[in-house]
């Protein structure tokens, strides 16, 4: 795993509530392998404002696999996407896992092509953590505050560098959806 997580850690940010651990069986299920299994059925997926993810509390919910068929036609998709699952959605686009390798990519209508987004899960949660921690500090009029506004560009690019000198996908591609959220945020344009 590219960051270290204790599951502990999630629980602190998030609350033991809003972190979703994934059913061993749901993992095995989806072909979900190695330390990206164990990362899902031991740290789970937290509940946040930027992505949503299956609700495994719920019974019966499993991950779905990715329509090559729905999608081959008309995305330019490589041949290792027929071992990819949706793993949750974006406002407007869809995130997905490659069971095999573990890397996570982000399907945006438009572009038709998958933009890779994190080396692997625990990238994808960090970001998530990093991200709801500066955004549960932020004042709530945040927007009309230029020094608050400020600090927070500062800490936005303090984060960007930290998650990308260990995964440089997140904020590599110019349509990734992080890059559009931490613009938003850096803008006073979030909540």
């Amino acid at each position: 795993m590219i960051f270290d997580f204790h599951p502990s850690e999630l629980d602190r940010i998030f609350g033991a509530d809003h972190v979703q651990r994934v059913p061993p069986e749901a993992a095995i299920a989806a072909g979900i392998t190695g330390d990206t299994r164990s990362f899902l059925v031991e740290n789970g997926l937290p509940d946040n404002d930027f992505l949503t993810f299956p609700d495994f509390r719920k019974p019966g919910v499993a991950f779905r696999k990715v329509s090559l068929e729905d999608l081959g036609a008309t995305w330019n998709l490589p041949e290792s996407a027929g071992c990819w699952i949706v793993l949750g959605n974006f406002e407007i686009s869809t995130l997905v896992l490659d069971t095999r390798t573990g890397e996570v990519h982000q399907l945006a209508e438009g572009i038709m092509r998958p933009i890779p987004l994190h080396g692997d899960i625990s990238s994808l949660v960090k970001t998530i953590a990093a991200l709801t921690e500066l955004t549960k500090a932020l004042p709530e009029d945040y927007e009309d505050d230029e020094e608050a506004l400020e600090n927070l560009q500062e800490d936005l690019d303090n984060l960007k560098r930290f998650i990308s000198s260990r995964d440089t996908r997140p904020f590599a591609d110019e349509h990734s959806e992080w890059v559009d959220i931490v613009t938003s945020l850096g803008a006073g344009m979030w909540g």
